[in-house]
């Protein structure tokens, strides 16, 4: 999520130094005829559905649904079956006998005959009830513990949506500038040639020297250098936007220039978000799901009471009666020692507790507790970069209102220069070098008028970005 603030930190550096940028060589390249045009709002959508770290994100809310679902069944009844078969000795000796878990418990008799290696068929059916009924908070704070995971999944998920759709709108925004000055650079172009074409004619016939007509030759082939240019800076631009939809394509045809032909509306205050920021949600989360792993290892170390049910039976080759010798009859036949013929069931509560665990959790809760501590300064650091973000916004959305007060006055004048020194050119007052100044004083004017006017839009997204409201942003889009 650091990734988010340091995006709009990038975002303040491109708004703060675009106004240098007299080429605004970005651009979009035209797509052939009937291929679809990608807007704005397709370009979010194509986003959310196919870029890999967003559709990651969703994969990891639904991990933590299902272990959320885990949690919750972990705490119902446990129940166990078990069957066995075997061809075994029965020699059995007193004394004490430890198992190692397992449905079924021994309750073999002690041989009163001596040892005797021959061997029977036994047989054992079990089944095992276990259910964990008071565990003193521990149970609900697990579930809590685990819904807490699914909303910090949740969280993060919108955090990166918040920011991939600011990455989006930004580089649609770039890519539109891109394309506006191709348009420019063309346009350039064009007027150059036209100048080039008249003063060819007039030193064709003597009129002018030929240094006019070496110096057109230039100016026409560095405005051929400024469209390829542009055009190749552009196709960059696109591809990045592309890049960012999920689906990659230098020559994707971008909606019209709608975007220049109005200005959105300045709010009259910095205006804040009611809710929580977006990035700062999942850090929030964050310090919840610490709180509440510090609240599930505190419950750990309390006892546990568990109500215990169990059903068994068996059966054996080995004859319960001794006989008159004292021996017990063994038949070996699978027939007598397969078939259940002795049952059991066992109903009880068991109560665990283990006081040493109260070290052991001391230990692990103050661990935790720094983690939170962690967390927290994370929260609060995240907080102090937004909200310098946001102030910084409020200042280059100025910025940029008040170059875009001036663009127009200097477009205005750039134009009346440009048709003024062209006149004097062709009544033979001025030489070609003044009049090449200002064409290309008249081409600057242009691509600023096309700057600023972007400019305020970005400025507008920079805004609704450090407050996490890009509805604010979206309801200025033009219809």
């Amino acid at each position: 999520m650091c990734k988010g603030i340091i995006y709009l930190w990038g975002l303040l550096t491109l708004l703060d130094t675009g106004g240098g940028n007299t080429t605004l060589a970005q651009s979009t390249q035209t797509a052939p005829a009937g291929t679809d045009v990608l807007t704005l709002n397709r370009a979010l959508e194509l986003a959310r559905s196919n870029y890999p770290s967003l559709r990651g994100k969703l994969a990891n809310i639904r991990a933590a649904e299902a272990d959320a679902q885990v949690t919750n069944l972990s705490f119902l009844p446990q129940a166990g079956l078990q069957a066995q078969a075997l061809n075994a000795t029965s020699n059995q000796v007193r004394g004490a006998y430890v198992s190692n878990g397992g449905l079924l418990l021994p309750i073999s008799g002690v041989r009163t005959d001596g040892f005797n290696n021959r061997a029977a068929f036994t047989s054992g059916l079990s089944m095992v009830v276990d259910w964990e009924a008071v565990t003193f908070g521990r149970r609900q704070a697990r579930r809590d513990q685990a819904r807490l995971a699914v909303e910090q999944t949740q969280a993060d998920y919108e955090g990166e949506l918040f920011t991939h759709q600011v990455r989006v709108c930004d580089a649609y925004l770039l890519a539109l500038n891109a394309q506006k000055a191709v348009a420019l650079q063309t346009a350039n172009l064009q007027r150059a040639q036209e100048l080039q074409r008249i003063i060819r004619a007039s030193t064709a016939g003597g009129l002018r020297p030929g240094i006019d007509s070496a110096v057109t030759n230039a100016e026409v082939a560095r405005a051929r250098l400024q469209v390829l240019e542009s055009q190749q800076l552009a196709q960059q631009q696109v591809l990045r936007l592309t890049e960012l939809v999920g689906q990659p394509n230098p020559t994707a045809r971008l909606d019209s220039l709608v975007f220049y032909n109005q200005l959105p509306r300045l709010p009259l205050s910095p205006g804040s978000n009611p809710t929580l920021h977006p990035q700062l949600r999942v850090y929030q989360k964050n310090v919840d799901l610490g709180r509440a792993g510090e609240t599930v290892l505190r419950a750990s170390a309390l006892p546990s009471v568990s109500l215990l049910g169990s059903v068994q039976g068996r059966g054996s080759g080995i004859g319960e009666q001794a006989q008159a010798d004292g021996s017990f009859r063994i038949d070996p036949s699978p027939g007598a020692g397969l078939p259940l013929r002795s049952f059991n069931y066992i109903v009880g509560v068991t109560a665990i507790w283990r006081p040493t665990d109260l070290w052991r959790t001391r230990a692990s809760i103050a661990a935790q507790r720094e983690r939170v501590s962690a967390n927290q300064q994370a929260y609060e650091q995240q907080a102090l970069n937004l909200q310098a973000a946001g102030q910084n916004a409020v200042l280059q959305l100025q910025l940029a209102q008040a170059r875009a007060e001036q663009a127009p006055i200097q477009l205005d004048a750039a134009k009346q220069a440009f048709i003024q020194s062209q006149a004097r050119y062709e009544s033979g007052l001025d030489n070609i070098q003044a009049l090449t100044q200002t064409s290309a004083l008249l081409n600057r004017a242009e691509v600023d008028q096309a700057l600023v006017t972007n400019s305020v839009w970005r400025a507008l997204l920079l805004r609704a970005a450090t407050i996490g409201d890009l509805d604010s942003f979206f309801q200025q889009l033009p219809r």
